[in-house]
């Protein structure tokens, strides 16, 4: 037998080897191809989630409070660094904080975030060195107001909500997050792939408030000067439309400690004597009293189930028109025991109090409201005075708008709109009566006694020179948690309607604890209110009808010789008697609440003729009498744009030199009209 030669041997070897070598290709392609080529993919290419951007969150005017903007956040690889001189020059260059890396690299750290986040330009000249590595994320970025972000909330480090319209609205600003494909080098790095977007994310709706920024702003700012001049623990203003329920302001302070959350839906407080037209209107609605009725008032202090209950404005006895203007403790309680406890109790449930109203803000309080099983022998007198029943100012503020609008309870809203990210509208507001709480009889009545609270009772410091305000003060004492009432200590509020016979405002200023001479809510809290109007009327947007307004001013409504309540005097009449006597009402004692004059202001603004002598009548009419007028706001118009408004407004203007922009007088100051106003060029 032949012995194969070595080269035979060799020869197959090799064809087993190329055999061997074929089937295993074979299955590799074949058979085992397709979990093969998954392992590339997985080792060249990787899916993440991206986030989708959040809507953003606009005010009634289309004005952005809060939005959502792409920014890149910096970290530094240190071992795959070549030239860390280099690095950090680039570093320094791109204002990226340089110090982090160096204090990393004396600790030795390979792998180093560092703090802070930057737009894309600002990191365009390092996003090509080798050891940088920069990371997409969306930062939400809100206007620069706390009262925005205590309404609107705020979000975590990871993106997640926290509270505000930004937890409760969540699945609405959100939107859908996406998966992306990238692929990368062979140091790990992504690489732009053809296709990245296996899911393109989806940014979220575009939500739309009733908020007026402008309006907001106002109050945010006169809030903030009465907290401090007065020298409050806190304070509360509210704006409402009273013929929708749309929520126009919504600010809140506290001294000496962060409020997250909006004080105003949150925290009930016991509102005192700005419950007494809700009682009056009880009585009227059902009959048991009329507005010149009148009850003994025991000369201002009367003994009943064992407290003493006192009057300030002391009187033998006083009509239901009175009780409401001069804010009788005794009066309101003597009417109030023609009313059951039952009939108490269901008045002021039907009016929302002791029940949440449900706006879209999380922790809202639904405020304390016993039924008349649980009162105490004293309850029944206490409730009618504004105790032992505690609403939020949100809530006071939306049965005040049932009387500005004709009886009706409207829910309130803070939400206008919502749209998609195309723009189409997905929800929109619509005014939703809850109920009818009182007759549009009855309410026209209430805002007449309202009316001459502020005329001659005691929230004149609320009233204004050229629109006639409604409205009714109030001055509660405070608890303390385990001292019951505390002596000294008393919360400030008052509930205005403007203009006062046609409400396109219901405001609630309320002030926490005031320290000095002057506590009362017509001393203190009123003349905030006039301040927040006059500054409402100098504004360019602060959700007013210039036309409504125009025939509201007080010069028509005395030409028309309209009359308030039974026995009550005319405009002129009213304005008069404050002229002649220098100690009148409407005059701010010494050390009350006028920080910037303005009830000085207002006095001599409203001094006309103190009597009127009538003339044989003349072929020839009398001139229509001259009113002063805000001075409007024009900062920020173009030249042009300001000479006309001001022409609008009935004033002569001329122009300055450049110099800071502005006028003279100021934005919001009291002018007749023909006034010369100065208009100053921008500084170019």
């Amino acid at each position: 037998m032949r012995t194969p030669k070595r080269v035979a041997i060799v020869h197959g070897f090799f064809v087993l080897f190329a055999v061997a070598l074929v089937a295993r290709a074979a299955k590799v392609q074949v058979v085992e191809g397709k979990d093969w080529s998954a392992r590339a993919r997985r080792q060249h290419f990787f899916a993440g989630a991206q986030s989708a951007p959040r809507g953003e969150i606009l005010d009634a005017s289309g004005n952005t409070l809060v939005e959502s903007r792409e920014m890149t956040r910096v970290a530094v690889a240190l071992p795959e660094v070549r030239d860390t001189a280099f690095v950090l020059k680039a570093l320094h260059h791109a204002k990226v904080d340089a110090d982090a890396v160096r204090a990393a690299i004396a600790r030795r750290r390979r792998w180093i975030d560092l703090p802070g986040l930057y737009t894309t330009s600002d990191v365009a000249s390092i996003s090509k060195l080798s050891g940088i590595h920069l990371t997409p994320v969306l930062q939400r970025v809100y206007a620069n107001s706390g009262g925005i972000k205590r309404i609107v909330g705020s979000l975590d480090g990871q993106g997640n909500p926290l509270d505000g319209l930004e937890l409760a609205l969540d699945t609405l600003l959100r939107g859908d997050s996406g998966r992306v494909r990238l692929a990368r080098d062979k140091d790990g790095r992504p690489l732009d792939s053809p296709d990245a977007w296996t899911e393109e994310p989806k940014a979220g709706s575009t939500v739309v408030l009733t908020i007026n920024n402008a309006l907001q702003d106002i109050c945010e700012r006169e809030l903030s000067v009465a907290v401090d001049s007065l020298h409050a623990d806190g304070g509360d203003i509210v704006v409402m439309n009273p013929h929708t329920g749309e929520i126009l302001a919504l600010a809140s302070s506290r001294v000496g400690r962060t409020a997250f959350s909006n004080t105003a839906v949150t925290e009930p407080f016991e509102p005192g004597s700005t419950l007494k037209p809700f009682v009056a209107a009880a009585l009227l609605e059902k009959g048991r009293a009329r507005i010149t009725d009148v009850v003994d008032t025991h000369n201002g202090t009367l003994e009943l189930d064992g407290r003493v209950i006192s009057d300030m404005h002391k009187a033998q006895s006083l009509s239901l028109a009175d009780v409401i203007r001069f804010s009788s403790n005794i009066g309101i309680v003597e009417f109030g025991q023609r009313l059951t406890p039952r009939q108490k109790y269901e008045t002021f449930r039907d009016l929302g109090f002791g029940m949440s109203l449900g706006v879209p803000l999380p922790a809202e309080a639904s405020g304390t409201l016993r039924e008349p099983k649980s009162w105490s022998k004293q309850t029944s007198a206490s409730i009618l005075m504004g105790y032992e029943i505690a609403v939020t100012p949100l809530q006071l503020v939306t049965a005040y708008a049932a009387i500005a609008n004709g009886g009706e309870l409207l829910e309130p809203h803070l939400v206008k709109e919502v749209r998609s990210t195309d723009g189409k509208v997905m929800y929109r507001a619509e005014t939703r009566p809850v109920r009818r709480v009182m007759s549009g009889e009855t309410a026209r009545t209430i805002q007449k006694l309202l009316l001459a609270v502020v005329r001659e009772g005691t929230a004149t410091k609320a009233d204004l020179a050229t629109f006639e305000v409604a409205g009714k003060s109030g001055t509660a004492r405070r608890t303390s948690e385990h001292e019951g009432y505390v002596a000294g200590n008393y919360t400030a509020s008052f509930v205005g309607l403007f203009p006062g016979n046609d409400p396109q405002y219901v405001v609630l200023v309320k002030l926490d604890n005031p320290r000095g001479p002057h506590y009362a809510g017509g001393d203190i809290a009123a003349p905030v209110t006039q301040i927040v109007l006059r500054a409402a009327l100098a504004a360019r947007d602060a959700a007013l009808d210039r036309e409504d307004l125009a025939a509201s001013e007080k010069s028509a409504l005395a030409q028309s010789g309209g009359n308030s309540t039974a026995g009550a005097t005319s405009v002129a009449d009213t304005k008069s008697s404050r002229s002649s006597n220098s100690q009148g009402p409407d005059r701010p004692a010494a050390g009350s609440y006028d920080p910037n004059s303005n009830m000085a202001k207002s006095v001599a603004s409203e001094v006309t003729s103190s009597y009127t002598v009538e003339l044989p009548s003349s072929l020839k009419s009398a001139p229509a009498p001259i009113f002063p007028r805000a001075v409007p706001d024009v900062r920020g118009l173009s030249v042009r744009e300001a000479v006309r408004s001001l022409h609008l407004a009935g004033f002569r203007v001329r122009l300055l030199g450049a110099s800071p922009a502005g006028t003279l007088p100021a934005a919001g100051s009291m002018a007749a009209p023909g006034t010369l106003v100065q208009l100053s060029r921008p500084l170019e």
